[in-house]
């Protein structure tokens, strides 16, 4: 009984955020775009902690004269970790870490292997202490 009780006090604070988009165009030629997210996350009145996985396919960005000439946004999938702890109800710390699978802001013209222009922007990690003036 013990363990029970336990169990739901610490499963309580954990959760879980699904999102799935899909877009497709109905014009001609014009390929869909498709977006799934999860983010598992736990929360008490202390802790805060939250990893995210977002996925975008591939999509038409500018269309050419004809197909050789069309440039796509290539597909990105992005993992974000966030945490947060309250010392007192004011004052908290915190770390996020963004970007961390380093994906590039990538084109390509007509298929994936003829690469217009990819950018590397790196992880970006954020640590500080927060203090909330009405709290």
């Amino acid at each position: 009984m013990r363990q029970s009780v336990l169990q739901r006090q610490v499963l309580k604070n954990f959760g879980i955020y699904l999102n799935y988009t899909f877009t497709k165009s109905n014009t001609t030629g014009i390929e869909g775009r498709e977006s799934e997210d999860l983010e598992l996350s736990f929360e008490n009145k202390r802790w805060v902690m939250r990893v995210s996985l977002n996925y975008a396919s591939d999509y038409l960005d500018e269309l050419g004269g004809e197909g050789f000439e069309d440039r796509f946004y290539d597909q990105q999938i992005f993992l974000d970790v966030n945490a947060s702890y309250a010392i007192t109800p004011k004052w908290r710390i915190f770390a996020e870490g963004n970007n961390l699978t380093n994906q590039p802001l990538r084109y390509y013209q007509g298929i994936q292997s003829r690469t217009m222009q990819s950018e590397y922007y790196n992880s970006r990690f954020n640590f500080g202490l927060k203090f909330d003036l009405f709290n």
